[in-house]
């Protein structure tokens, strides 16, 4: 049986009203209601199981097309930081908060992604290579 993943993401657009205040306040901007969004058919050809675990040191997984991760810690306070590649794109999640992405820019890239965090929060992630 072949495998294939197939992912949907989504944003609503925010603005910074004031920046000259130092106001570190978000607002919805002016395409209130709309959502921005997308669908894609992975390019890894091999996809691994769910992971599940509560964070103890940081994970490496070499040769990544593809990445779901989710930090599903709920104190509320504690964050993983997905680093991707060398090319110094990090990702925070908050507790609660996930992410899915095809890695790279063309379909025979495979890039090294580490995941770090803060505290020890629970994740859960998927790796296609």
């Amino acid at each position: 049986m072949a495998e294939k993943i197939i992912y949907k993401n989504h944003c609503t657009p925010q603005e910074q009203a004031d920046f000259a205040t130092g106001n570190d306040r978000y607002y919805l901007d002016s395409d209130v209601g709309k959502k921005l969004t997308g669908v894609c058919e992975s390019k890894a050809s091999t996809t691994g199981s769910l992971v599940v675990g509560t964070f103890s040191s940081t994970i490496t997984l070499n040769s990544t097309k593809f990445i779901y991760a989710k930090n599903t810690d709920t104190s509320e306070s504690d964050y993983l930081l997905l680093n991707i590649g060398s090319m110094g794109a990090v990702i925070k999640l908050m507790p609660e908060e996930s992410f899915a992405s095809d890695v790279g820019s063309t379909a025979s890239d495979s890039l090294t992604v580490v995941i770090t965090a803060s505290g020890t929060p629970g994740y859960e992630y998927i790796q296609g290579t």
